[in-house]
């Protein structure tokens, strides 16, 4: 009686040992969704390993596969590794395999729009980081005249503060909101005798609203409209730039901003990014501002970024100033990024 329990005992071991792993594999999947994968398989199964990569991609990437219920087990591959053509994987029980090979993985395609597949590429660019915090301060002088023995200043600083979160719906892009401040000291002809004089110019409150439309990928439109409180009431500026490439890499710009009583400026930047994590661009500015009766000066300066983990980024800013050939100062700033 004894030696028939044994037997028994072991019968059913090996029974649960030989049990089979089921899986079915989906016929296809959309890109940028999570797939699903789900095997059947006893408790005791030892432990069941996803080996996964994209079509074209050399080593594969791991999931253990998680309890669902007391038969079924699954794991789920994230969205931004769902990239067409294809996923192709296989699994392993305690080291033996169990469905398809390294040598022969199955295949799953991957479909999508061109719409998807686009905003796939956006959110693998910007590692999913949808918002954006923004930060910049610049210094700006254009030098120092002495004219009949009159000191002329003519300066001004800049504070730029927004928040932006990409929609990635296309053809709007992103969408930002943000706070400026202008203020500096320029030459003016209001002056109380006839000799020159400076005065304070620019505005230190100004709100202002930004679309980012891409009708076609890598082509950017960035339209802004302001709202700021100058020295003599309300008024109203705006901001366009027209960008071929990506704005934190490669890219070049022609931009134009105006504001009431502040100014014009137009400016042509190009920006690069030959080395990881260091962006750079150099731009060529002419402005009047800060005040929009000052002459007409240029501005050359250049930027440069480091990026310093967890989605926080550095940048500097150093350029040149002149309004005339005979007079010129520097320009200097500082900017921040945080994305998540």
């Amino acid at each position: 009686m004894n030696t028939l329990a044994v037997l028994a005992v072991v019968t059913l071991a090996g029974a649960a040992r030989a049990a089979p792993v089921r899986h079915v594999p989906p016929a296809n999947v959309t890109a940028g969704t999570d797939l699903e994968l789900l095997a059947e398989a006893p408790p005791a199964t030892p432990k069941l390993v996803l080996h996964y990569r994209n079509i074209g991609m050399g080593a594969f990437g791991t999931l253990e596969l998680v309890r669902r219920d007391d038969q079924h087990w699954v794991a789920v591959i994230p969205a931004l590794q769902v990239i067409a053509p294809g996923i192709e994987y296989y699994l392993d029980a305690g080291g033996d395999l169990v469905f398809a090979s390294p040598q022969w993985p199955h295949t799953v395609p991957v479909n999508a729009s061109a719409e998807t597949e686009r905003r796939v590429r956006d959110l693998a660019r910007i590692d999913g980081h949808r918002s954006r915090v923004h930060t910049s301060g610049e210094w700006v002088d254009y030098g120092t005249r002495h004219v009949s023995g009159v000191k002329l200043v003519d300066h001004y600083y800049r504070l730029d503060a927004d928040f932006s979160y990409r929609l990635l719906a296309y053809p709007l892009e992103e969408l930002r909101v943000g706070y400026t401040r202008l203020l500096g000291d320029t030459q003016t002809p209001m002056c109380p005798d006839t000799n020159p004089c400076t005065a304070q110019a620019g505005y230190k409150v100004g709100g202002w609203f930004e679309l980012g439309l891409a009708a076609i990928e890598g082509v950017r439109l960035d339209g802004r409209v302001l709202v700021m409180a100058t020295q003599t009431g309300f008024k109203v500026g705006g901001r366009l730039e027209a960008r071929l490439g990506v704005l934190d890499a490669s890219h070049v710009a022609i931009g134009v901003e105006t504001m009431a009583d502040v100014g014009t400026n137009g400016y042509f930047r190009l920006g690069w990014a030959t080395v990881k994590d260091l962006p750079m661009a150099a731009t060529v500015e002419i402005t009047n501002m800060p005040d929009n009766d000052s002459s007409t000066g240029v501005r050359l300066y250049y930027d440069i970024a480091r990026s310093v983990g967890h989605g926080v980024r550095l940048g500097l800013r150093v350029g040149y100033a002149a309004r005339t050939q005979q007079v010129a100062g520097f320009t200097s700033g500082a900017n921040a990024v945080v994305d998540f």
